[in-house]
């Protein structure tokens, strides 16, 4: 049980170094390309936005807490189904927040 967990820790540990040093190598070669091509270094401030991922987070986490609601609503009409009931009733919430994400993506983007 000890070998396993250590084995598991390891290994966890190998990914997220893997993945974090070929982040960090990308993003190095990356600058120093539009560097030597003769763009300012200040090209990389203020570089994201996280506003459209919060809204698409935010408008996912609603869908699926009404997809349960509904689902659970639903449980005291069919009781013989009620995981799948409110399995179909989250993943269609999750569905439709995604799409009114974004169609309101699409409409904020054609204003700006």
């Amino acid at each position: 049980m000890e070998t396993t967990s250590a084995a598991l820790f390891i290994s966890i540990s190998l990914v997220v170094f893997g993945i974090s040093y070929y982040y960090f190598t990308t993003r190095h070669k990356e600058r120093m390309e539009i560097i030597e091509r003769g763009l300012s270094p200040d090209y990389f401030k203020n570089q994201s936005n996280f506003l459209p991922m919060l809204l698409v987070l935010g408008l996912s986490s609603v869908g699926v807490a009404l997809g349960l609601a509904v689902g659970l609503a639903l449980c005291d009409f069919f009781p013989t189904k009620k995981f799948l009931i409110i399995a179909l009733c989250i993943f269609m919430g999750l569905g439709l927040s995604l799409i009114m994400s974004y169609l309101v993506l699409k409409n904020t983007q054609k204003k700006g």
